[in-house]
């Protein structure tokens, strides 16, 4: 079988995080990943994870892949995925990954709602989204598992990771509730990096450029040896207004000053945080997922694989931070989680499957 990706993006190094992974766990399963142009250079320089090959085409595919990034600055996506979309063979199942936090996102446009499906990250089970959308999530890539070499719980420093670079209104409402709370049972490390790889080696460098400057040793290193880590992100919304990002926010703003409603959804809730934390064996906190609304294809369960936060009662958690042994084995099993559901094989399988289904009902 062959995938066929497509990625429109200025950037020749950059290798979009969602293809990656897929990529690389259809080469476990033996499928041939073909693009529009080369993508992931392999890290022992050895050719491209996604190659481009002359006279290999979409038509030829079994499955047609799109990233939303390549809207980024590009008005005419619309119309050139619905082109390749009604030129493809008649078994080829079409997919568009829609990763972009907001309300409505790139999944809801006519190029993207032209594909057979679409995997929506951030899936928020409050939202009403269409038919052919489908959890879908960060996830992991074979960069990220190698990157990150956990230590035992007994010899991690009992320390959380509160190292955000980029605020969220999320964020500081958690950090509000819990800072008084994490003080009385860890220290905290706000240790941020840089955005320099001044001294990358010629690995870690490749790695840095295809992801943009996300690929960061020290900070897996600190990951690796750190019992817990906040994973937290988003923005809490209420159940009015939401009809694009900006209404949201005039809603939220309005409903601060004139309380009507309270938080019930979190959107723009995943991050390459909150897999990197898992996959390091920390104790990850996050909001409960399931209270407000956030779907992954297969759920972690509050309490066994993170510790989920409720902001209305936030003193909660007390009850597993206060039990050495219950953080230990909420952390171990926040890695399992990752290497049992979500590692790119695994993830490539289960679009598969999807695939199938679809086929079967179609």
């Amino acid at each position: 079988m062959h995938a066929y990706f497509f990625s429109k993006n200025p950037n020749p190094e950059y290798a979009c995080h969602w293809l990656v992974s897929l990529a690389e766990g259809f080469s476990e399963l033996g499928i041939s990943s073909y693009g529009n142009r080369n993508i992931a250079l392999l890290a022992n320089g050895n050719g491209f994870l996604i190659k481009y090959e002359e006279g290999f085409s979409h038509k030829e595919a079994d499955f047609l892949i799109f990233g939303a990034e390549s809207y980024k600055d590009n008005d005419d996506m619309d119309q050139v995925i619905q082109q390749i979309v009604k030129s493809k063979n008649k078994k080829c199942v079409s997919i568009f990954i829609d990763s972009f936090d907001g309300v409505r996102t790139p999944g809801f446009s006519k190029g993207a709602q032209s594909c057979d499906i679409v995997l929506k990250c951030h899936y928020n089970k409050k939202y009403k989204y269409p038919k052919n959308f489908y959890p879908w999530q960060f996830g992991v890539t074979n960069r990220i598992l190698d990157s990150i070499h956990p230590l035992s719980f007994e010899d991690k420093k009992k320390q959380l990771l509160l190292n955000f670079r980029t605020k969220h209104q999320l964020r500081d409402y958690m950090n509000e509730l819990l800072l008084p709370i994490y003080g009385q049972y860890m220290e905290i490390n706000t240790t941020t990096e840089t955005f320099s790889a001044e001294g990358f080696g010629e690995k870690d460098l490749l790695y840095y450029k295809q992801t943009k400057g996300r690929h960061f040793p020290q900070y897996y290193d600190r990951l690796s040896e750190s019992q817990y880590c906040a994973a937290y992100g988003g923005v809490f919304a209420i159940p009015w207004g939401n009809y694009s990002k900006y209404t949201a926010f005039i809603a939220r703003k309005i409903n601060e000053i004139i309380p009507l409603f309270k938080y019930d959804r979190v959107r723009q809730w995943d991050s390459w945080r909150l897999w990197e934390a898992w996959t390091a064996a920390c104790c990850t906190i996050h909001v409960d997922f399931e209270k407000y609304g956030c779907v992954l294809s297969v759920m972690p369960t509050n309490g066994v694989h993170y510790i989920g936060v409720n902001i209305g009662q936030p003193h909660k958690i007390e009850e597993i931070l206060s039990d050495e042994k219950r953080v230990r084995e909420i952390a171990e099993n926040g890695r399992n989680f990752v290497l049992e559901h979500y590692t790119p094989k695994v993830v490539a399988q289960r679009l598969l499957e999807l695939v199938s289904t679809y086929r079967d009902s179609h």
